[in-house]
């Protein structure tokens, strides 16, 4: 047995599995499934399970996730839906018609009369006959079908549940077009969920109001602190493994709630300690393990550096420079960065606590104004929306920012700043 199939991060784990039966969440998402004309949307923050619930009680042959991040236009959501349902998009109608041929012949025909025994003569005539054929004639006509109808009538008819993946980051524009396109094949039959973050759950219900009692909440809890022990506990003890109860708390403390992240800390400490899959007889791991450099060269390991240094170097503009009282200096997306890493353990972060952890990093003359930090924090958003197909790591929604990526958390946490 291998680490990777014990620790499962980003995949749909197995032998590390927590189905939090107290909150019964298969079990309502089943029953939940089976109400005609709703659409079911399931909120919870990133990473915290939400897929991986969808393909545990949806059949892998009738699940159908779009990622709606990546969407421009309603037409790829369309196509996105025929492809993974594998649809033809022309439709061949073949008519058959039949016409009769009459083909005459003549043949020659010999008589021979006789009269009163004395006059015979050879009679020739000649005698038409008839024979009648039938031909079949075959059309095809073909006629492209509209992407809508052939994606709707492909769900419905194969039975699937069309998973909506980030709908809140699709444009209000778009989510209309969506949801008032979906809203009538719900009474013939169609399925949708759809998969979005708590301070975005309305979404759909705020772009159509005709929704309003056809939606179905199903929201998903952060995970406890014993919950994500479990995944630990079930992993190492798969492996044979005796890990000191201060490093998997430590795990715990780090992982911002997400089982995933959890995940990521266990497969790779086994790695850190040459561990490749389960052991014959029982190991006693140690406590010498220096937590604070294997946080930071983990960090090495995750595509998050990319968007924090988009988010440091913001867009082309003139820069004025801060000081900070450590003596170095920085422009205003440094160091709202810089504030932004020591306040990655709240839920939401408003401009008023960045500017309260700015006073604590900045000299008093290079304070920025409430305005200006509001201003970087949109922007930034925006940044990050541009360099994903995926959900954005950060989204400064109602004057508060929520980093909504853990894995974006913690490498805030612990890069190099």
């Amino acid at each position: 047995m291998k680490i990777s199939e014990v620790f499962t991060a980003g995949g749909v784990p197995s032998i590390t599995y927590n189905a939090r039966s107290e909150y019964r969440l298969e079990e309502n998402l089943i029953l939940d499934l089976e109400i005609e004309g709703k659409i079911l949307s399931i909120t919870g923050p990133t990473k915290i399970g939400k897929s991986t619930l969808c393909k545990k009680v949806i059949p892998i042959d009738k699940l159908v996730s779009v990622p709606c991040g990546g969407l421009k236009n309603i037409d790829d959501l369309w196509s996105t839906i025929i492809t993974k349902l594998s649809l033809a998009n022309t439709q061949v109608n073949e008519n058959e018609s039949e016409k009769t041929k009459t083909d005459t012949n003549e043949l020659t025909v010999g008589t021979e009369a006789g009269f009163f025994n004395w006059l015979k003569a050879k009679v020739e005539g000649k005698q038409q006959k008839a024979n009648a054929t039938r031909e079949a004639t075959r059309s095809q006509t073909i006629f492209e079908a509209r992407p809508l109808d052939l994606a709707i009538e492909g769900l419905i008819q194969n039975k699937s549940v069309l998973v909506l993946d980030d709908f809140h980051y699709c444009t209000k524009e778009l989510q209309t077009e969506i949801i008032r396109s979906l809203k009538d094949p719900l009474s013939i039959g169609l399925k949708v969920i759809i998969c979005s973050v708590p301070h975005r759950d309305e979404d759909s219900i705020k772009v159509e109001h005709e929704l309003e009692g056809r939606i179905l909440q199903f929201r998903i809890n952060q995970w406890s602190p014993q919950e994500l022990k479990e995944i630990s506990i079930k992993g190492f003890t798969a492996l044979n493994l005796q890990v000191p109860e201060s490093i998997i708390k430590s795990f715990v403390n780090e992982s911002y709630k997400s089982p995933h992240l959890m995940q990521e800390f266990c497969y790779r400490y086994c790695r850190w300690n040459n561990i490749f899959e389960k052991q014959v007889d029982l190991i006693h791991m140690n406590d010498a393990l220096n937590l604070e450099t294997f946080y930071s060269q983990l960090i090495d390991t995750f595509s998050s550096k990319f968007l924090y240094e988009k988010l440091v170097s913001g867009p082309d503009r003139e820069r004025k420079m801060r000081q900070l009282k450590n003596g170095s200096e920085g422009d205003i997306y440094y160091v709202i960065m810089l504030a932004l890493s020591e306040l990655t353990h709240l839920d939401s972060i408003t401009p008023d606590i960045v500017r309260e952890k700015l006073k604590e990093l900045l000299e008093a003359t290079s304070m920025p104004n409430k305005q200006q930090v509001q201003q970087v924090l949109s922007k930034m958003t925006d940044i990050a929306k541009t360099s994903t197909t995926r959900e954005p790591s950060i989204d400064f929604q109602e004057n508060k920012l929520f980093i909504v990526d853990p894995f974006f958390a913690f490498y805030l946490k612990w890069c190099e700043k």
